[in-house]
């Protein structure tokens, strides 16, 4: 399932590069309609122009409507797209703090952008200012565990307000736009009244009524459009996953690999019995698994359940990590790993294996393991003639 217009790029290098060209027009964008004035941003605070607010909640508007009006025309599938995790508690915090800074420097990080490469110095400072309070949350988030709780209350999940409401989508784009509607006019109508207050800065050009009206007509129009369409048949993507020996993930886990992320899948025997150190408990009947958001393309998910008969993951969890299975499951992982082994031949390479699985043991369960014997030499060959003594003398 893919887009209208699927992209096929020569590499990745090509693509990451059209991040570049579509942010270059975007800010182009940005600046020609104005967007790189403090004193006009700052104008949505005022209420004398309401630039800012028709713009950006138009830009929204129109992603709503196209994202939820292909979904439900089968032209794109929403289990492709990542969407940004909720976390309640600490983005109401984050959101008071970055409205704060809006207004009082007049800019946002996106549009201080724009502003500073416009050559604006209120736009420079306030660009330092972002990397500034990045990097100070950055060092102080392990120092203050109040503030590391913080970061991550209120966790939801991928929440979206539609299957908190209980609507179809489409249905909920459509409402969105007649209110939007209702509400352009009414910031046109402040504009007009706190119009003489303060002198213009910048104004967008004007639209004619009918247009107004137009284009919030024809999001409406094809939201419900979308909301009334066959449901299409689509298969939902399954995360891909390998299996993966007791021995490889213990030896990862000595070597501390970074960004690896154990799963304990049990269920309620999760909390009862012990499972491998650092694990964390999830659970295969939810579609929504938070410990998975943000993770990067290159980190590994070992998921394991009790006796290693997991099959296929939730088709719900994000594709973009990788994921490995621990075969045998738990009770391969006692066996192989925290129960010391004895060799059964005396081949060097069965001698090797055994002394590997007792270092693993000793070093995870702390059991002694005994050296094992030393092989007896092979008898020395005897010598020719067949027993007969050797006769003294010279030769």
């Amino acid at each position: 399932m893919s887009a209208i217009f699927p992209l096929a790029f020569a590499s990745e290098e090509v693509s990451l590069l059209t991040a570049v060209i579509m942010g270059f027009l975007f800010g182009f964008t940005l600046e020609r309609a104005g967007f790189g004035n403090a004193r006009k941003l700052a104008g949505q605070f005022y209420l004398h122009d309401m630039t800012v607010f028709k713009v950006m909640f138009t830009a929204i508007l129109v992603a709503m409507v196209g994202i939820y009006a292909f979904a439900a025309l089968g032209w794109l599938d929403l289990a492709l797209l990542w969407i940004n995790p909720t976390f309640l508690w600490s983005q109401l915090v984050g959101g008071f703090l970055l409205g704060a800074g809006f207004i009082v420097s007049g800019l946002c990080p996106g549009t201080a952008v724009v502003s500073a490469v416009s050559g604006r110095v209120d736009a420079m400072v306030t660009f330092v200012g972002v990397f500034l309070g990045t990097f100070l949350f950055a060092v102080t988030v392990d120092a203050f565990p109040w503030l590391e709780r913080l970061y991550h209350a209120g966790s939801l999940g991928t929440s979206l307000l539609s299957d908190l409401l209980g609507m179809p989508a489409p249905l909920l784009a459509a409402l969105v736009v007649l209110g939007a509607g209702a509400a352009f006019l009414g910031a046109e109508w402040v504009e007009r009244r706190m119009a003489g207050r303060y002198p213009a800065v910048e104004n967008a050009p004007t639209v004619r009524p009918r247009l107004k009206l137009a284009v919030p007509g024809a999001l409406a129009a094809l939201a419900l459009g979308a909301t009334f369409a066959p449901a299409p048949h689509r298969s939902v993507p399954v995360p891909e996953f390998e299996r993966m020996s007791a021995g490889d993930v213990a030896r990862r886990i000595i070597g501390r690999e970074p960004g690896l992320v154990l799963l304990d899948v049990r269920g309620t025997a999760a909390a009862k019995e012990q499972g491998l150190p650092g694990a964390q408990a999830a659970s295969l009947d939810s579609t929504v698994v938070p410990v998975l958001a943000g993770l990067a393309a290159d980190q590994l998910v070992v998921v394991y359940d009790a006796d290693g008969k997991l099959g296929a993951l939730p088709a719900g969890w994000p594709l973009q990590p990788r994921y490995a299975v621990l075969a045998g499951g738990l009770a391969a992982w006692r066996a192989e790993v925290l129960t010391p082994a004895v060799a059964r031949d005396a081949t060097s390479a069965e001698r090797a294996l055994v002394a590997e699985q007792n270092q693993l043991a000793a070093f995870f369960s702390g059991a002694t393991v005994a050296a094992p014997a030393a092989a007896a030499p092979p008898p020395a060959a005897g010598g020719g003639g067949g027993g007969k003594k050797k006769e003294a003398g010279g030769c």
